[in-house]
């Protein structure tokens, strides 16, 4: 599961490319809200019985699996990245492309403002023979792509597939109305902050050239990125219906698919790192809206943090200090 967003990185001629104060603005509402939000979930989870975790072969071996799986779909993401890095005149080397996926993903889990993506970009700039704000372009594309795959299948799974659940009344409206409502907000006020920071026609100047990658997103180009997204979100369906296994949580591939959705969907509200606060909530809201008991619903939550956020991080780290030097190799890409 990623979800990102670029802080600002170098123009096009190398100079620094100063960060908006809306989007200073928007890093401070995130951290209020993951704050709030982690109060929340705490509050809740005092209230609930001690969670369970893995004990048995069957859930021991669910847990290895889950985690086996979410690698193998960071590859996919690769190689997905590999193909649009390729279609908009970059020609990176495969070893990178998986390397610094996982270096992003460290990023996102333990850097504020979610700078895996910025990693990505520094790291692997000098690496091709384009600039960075083609880079950026791909990063977006993954995102429309990564939306369109897991939009529709909120939409399909909780006004279609699963009508026959027995979800509270009222309660996949409830719910579909809140996300929409939450992410209408987020996108309102960043509209409003780019108008009051005088920085809108710098801003539409500056990511001109990061649309093009979009642009691209057609033909067979398209249906090959886009069957790469299926593939991607399928494997981590099936990553999350394991978690589920592991964690005594009952659902099946459908619900699976549903709790994705939804979580996907609330991280799109700005928080701290690691999407502190907005998947907990997230994971709560969906257990819940599914009539799962609580003491389940948590332990799902604690083993799910720790299949896509600890051996992701670990191997990201790795890879930053042993192929990219690490802070050294930092300073260095930036220069």
């Amino acid at each position: 599961m990623s979800w990102t967003a670029s802080p600002s990185v170098s123009g096009a001629e190398g100079e620094p490319v100063p960060a908006a104060r809306g989007g200073r603005a928007v890093a401070v509402a995130g951290v209020v809200i993951s704050v709030l939000a982690i109060a929340g979930v705490v509050w809740w989870a005092l209230g609930q019985e001690a969670p369970d975790l893995p004990s048995t072969t069957r859930e021991i071996v669910a847990l290895v699996g889950a985690v086996a799986l979410y690698f193998v779909a960071c590859a996919v993401r690769a190689e997905r990245w590999l193909i649009l890095m390729r279609r908009n005149g970059g020609h990176p080397l495969r070893r990178d492309m998986y390397g610094l996926t996982a270096v992003g993903y460290m990023g996102n889990n333990v850097l504020p403002a979610r700078a895996g993506d910025a990693l990505r970009v520094v790291f692997l700039h000098p690496r091709v023979d384009t600039d960075r704000r083609t880079i950026i372009g791909t990063l977006l594309a993954e995102r429309l792509l990564d939306v369109v795959v897991l939009g529709t299948l909120f939409v399909v799974l909780a006004f279609g597939a699963l009508q026959g659940i027995e979800v509270p009344e009222g309660g996949r409206i409830a719910l579909g109305l809140a996300l929409v409502g939450g992410v209408v907000a987020v996108a309102a006020a960043g509209w409003w902050l780019l108008q009051h920071s005088g920085r809108a026609e710098a801003l539409r100047s500056f990511v001109g050239p990061m649309l093009t990658a979009l642009a691209r997103l057609r033909g067979r180009h398209l249906a090959e990125v886009l069957a790469l997204s299926l593939v991607i979100w399928g494997i981590e369906v099936v990553g999350w219906w394991t978690v589920g296994i592991a964690s005594g949580l009952d659902v099946n591939l459908l619900e699976a698919g549903f709790i994705l959705a939804v979580a996907s969907m609330i991280v799109l509200i700005p928080s701290g790192p690691g999407y502190a606060g907005t998947l907990d909530v997230a994971i709560v809201l969906a257990t819940q809206a599914l009539g799962r008991s609580a003491s389940a619903g948590l332990s799902y939550l604690l083993l799910l943090r720790f299949v896509i956020m600890v051996p992701i991080t670990a191997a990201g780290f790795l890879v930053l200090l042993v192929r990219y030097g690490g802070r050294r190799g930092l300073a260095e890409a930036r220069s």
